[in-house]
């Protein structure tokens, strides 16, 4: 029976062995996307409609009160009518057509 160190020996080196290959190699761009996809299934959005929330929230802020609740109020009415499947398409669309910049 082998004992407690070189079990946790053994899964230190596995997982040292894994993380040098993500570091040497990278995650392959298949993983990324359906990490993405999945990150956001998860929070109930799809890419167009966080883009597009990221987008406003990063409108030029203000102090003033009223200001910060369009931006949010806008975000969230704009970010909402693409969360469909139409939306879906679209950013999956965008994100084909930009994938040969971007390297993903």
């Amino acid at each position: 029976m082998p004992s407690t160190t070189t079990i946790v020996s053994v899964l230190a080196g596995i997982i040292a062995l894994t993380a040098a290959y993500i570091y040497v190699f990278g995650i392959p761009p298949h993983l990324k996307r359906r990490m993405e996809e999945t990150a956001l299934e998860k929070m109930g959005e799809n890419k167009a409609s966080y883009i597009m929330k990221d987008q406003i929230s990063k409108l030029p802020a203000s102090d003033q009160k009223d200001v910060k609740d369009l931006q949010k109020g806008l975000g969230n009415a704009l970010g909402g009518a693409l969360q469909n499947p139409l939306g879906k398409q679209a950013g999956d669309t965008g994100d084909k057509v930009t994938s040969p910049l971007t390297g993903r």
